[in-house]
């Protein structure tokens, strides 16, 4: 979304408002000149849902908050670098122990939310006047809403039952309480349900009352998709929990046909094949990104900041990465040439994360992608080549040229000895391949070195160590499918499931421009049946959502809405699967939080920690 300069100082008063008078929990006499009426007037509106989109940039795409949605779950295991309080996350080891470093790790999720949440309260609370059109104040007030929904969404799949306030707060107190997850699941149902038919039918859309461009025209505001995807999410979520209605597994899987039926209306369609989704040049007229975190190179208004490692910055690109630089040449021995110098188009290598393929369970390889022939998801979501970058390059099988040749490919299978024995880089296959082969060149990968996920490349960055200025990306069009597809099998609708799960699979097929042809029975191999579906269970989804999603912060919620984390990561995540526990379905409330409630009933703490 496109954040006008002549707000700039309107957004940092908001931001001091918000931060001294809005967190519930302090006792604080409030210091901004700004009162509560400043959301009365069109800048007051404007600014502060501005300051709600500038703010998610402190959450999504962050490492902090990378670790609170990757960590401890069947889809991947900690990388060499991380350590302490990111490392029990992955683990679930001092999980439990360490809840005062589980919130420095969030990044204040629990306190921004709540900050941006009274935000909106004012906005939604005295915005009413604000504007002269009644058609503009409808749809700026549905941002609000919307944003709203979202992040009691998010609080509430997160925390549990969880504190919910809908009117603004300027007085600090020192009390507070748990509303139940029913009474917060009806409140957002309430405010998506309104933002779903007041919103901006797609992104760009002029005014209809008045023909002027909305401030929340540009990528990344919330569009009518944005509240439907959101909507039939909440009704899946909800049917799950105790929380459930019995109509919210219909409501789900109505509300996500509603979208995928009126499509075009939305501005939104799959690409023909799965790779154009995440290219560079698609982000900003995407046609399956129904709601992103926006980010760009600019200092001021962009939050950018050179070679920066933390803040409002997109380092997803970086967390998946390996650690190639120090493949040398004669690896594993540690020495030889450099093979490959850290370089813009590979990458700066966090080391945080690494796609499971464990020497006791392979995940990835013997789970999800086990069909790498008919499926191209897996080639359109790792890189396993890196070229040779680096002048004098050799190893014992020879000289390499820059540019040319392959320095280190991380093959999914083994290629057999005879392409070993000729390849002159490095190769490095999954440990249990790798164990069995014999013959040179048959080394495993590691906890630093690994297929990387690819889909975040950012190629236009200034320089190596810069963070990404692609959007994040937090609502895909084609998850759409997954989660009619999942409400349906909920409802015994197989047919359906099937038929939802199929669109994608049939995409899964397509190859990327310069790819070989995909074989000609490869969409027909990826159609399942109904009788498949309701053989294949939850199990079947949810793997299905590894292929389509892995990644994309998405799989701790995944796997706690399906009631299936604890068992999916004592099945595969060796790293966790001693540690984790039953009531880790939740995370902790925030210690700091808990101890600022001084008055009236203590502030509980979720059971377990």
């Amino acid at each position: 979304m496109k954040t006008y300069k002549k707000i700039t100082i309107l957004l940092t008063a908001i931001f001091v408002m918000t931060t001294v008078s809005c967190k519930k929990f302090l006792d604080e006499t409030p210091k901004a000149v700004i009162v509560p009426q400043l959301f009365a007037t069109t800048g007051g509106v404007i600014g502060g849902i501005n300051a709600i989109y500038s703010n998610l940039r402190n959450l999504w795409g962050t490492e902090g908050f990378f670790y609170y949605t990757n960590g401890g779950v069947d889809e991947v295991l900690s990388g060499s670098s991380i350590s302490g309080g990111g490392l029990d996350f992955f683990t679930y080891n001092n999980y439990v122990n360490n809840v005062a470093d589980v919130y420095n790790a969030m990044g204040g999720f629990f306190n921004q939310a709540y900050q941006d949440i009274n935000t909106l309260n004012g906005v939604l609370q005295y915005g009413q006047t604000a504007f002269t059109d009644a058609t503009t104040q409808t749809e700026y007030l549905a941002q609000a809403k919307f944003l709203r929904a979202f992040y009691y969404y998010h609080l509430v799949i997160t925390f549990g039952d969880v504190p919910l306030h809908t009117t603004f707060i300027n007085t600090a107190t020192l009390s507070d309480s748990r509303a139940p997850i029913a009474d917060v699941y009806a409140q957002i149902v309430t405010d998506l349900t309104q933002a779903s038919n007041e919103l901006q039918s797609k992104s760009g859309e002029t005014i209809a009352s008045t023909g002027a461009a909305s401030p929340f025209a540009g990528p990344g505001a919330a569009t009518r998709a944005s509240a439907l995807y959101l909507l039939s999410k909440v009704y899946l979520t909800r049917g799950w929990s105790t929380a459930a209605q019995s109509s919210d597994f219909a409501n789900a899987l109505s509300t996500a046909q509603k979208l995928i039926t009126n499509a075009s209306t939305y501005g939104v369609a799959l690409y023909p094949s799965y790779d154009q989704a995440y290219a560079v040049g698609n982000d900003n007229t995407n046609t399956e990104n129904l709601f992103a975190i926006q980010h760009s190179t600019d200092t001021k208004y962009g939050d950018f900041v050179a070679a920066a490692a933390s803040g409002k910055v997109n380092l997803l690109a970086s967390f998946f990465r390996p650690n190639y630089p120090i493949i040398l040449g004669n690896y594993p021995a540690t020495s030889g040439s450099t093979l490959v110098t850290r370089d813009i188009t590979n990458g700066r290598p966090f080391i945080r994360a690494r796609p499971n393929s464990g020497s006791v369970v392979d995940y990835i390889n013997e789970v999800v992608f086990v069909d790498k022939t008919n499926d191209f998801r897996y080639w359109d979501t790792f890189q396993t080549t890196w070229i040779a970058n680096t002048a004098g390059a050799t190893t014992p099988r020879g000289s390499l040229t820059v540019g040319v040749d392959t320095a280190v490919w991380m093959s999914p299978y083994d290629p057999g000895i005879a392409k070993r024995t000729a390849f002159k880089g490095v190769i490095m296959m999954p440990p249990k391949i790798a164990v069995a082969a014999t013959g040179p060149n048959n080394n495993a990968y590691t906890n630093t070195q690994y297929p990387a996920v690819k889909k975040y490349d950012d190629v236009n960055r200034p320089a190596v160590n810069d963070p990404s200025s692609r959007p994040v990306v937090l609502f895909r069009y084609s998850e759409v499918f997954l989660i009619a597809a999942e409400a349906a099998f909920k409802t015994g609708d197989y047919t359906t499931e099937a038929n939802m799960m199929n669109v994608i699979r049939t995409r899964a097929a397509a190859r990327p421009a310069g790819a070989p042809a995909a074989p000609a029975g490869a969409v027909a191999a990826m159609q399942l049946t109904a009788a498949q579906c309701q053989a294949g269970g939850i199990d079947l989804i949810l793997n299905e959502r590894s292929r389509e999603l892995f990644g994309e912060s998405l799989r701790w919620w995944d796997l706690t809405r399906t009631q299936s984390l604890v068992r999916r990561v004592q099945l595969y995540n060796t790293e966790a699967a001693g540690f984790v526990k039953d009531f880790e379905v939740l995370r902790p409330i925030p210690q700091t939080e808990i101890n600022l409630v001084t008055q009236g009933p203590a502030f509980p703490q979720n059971t377990g920690f």
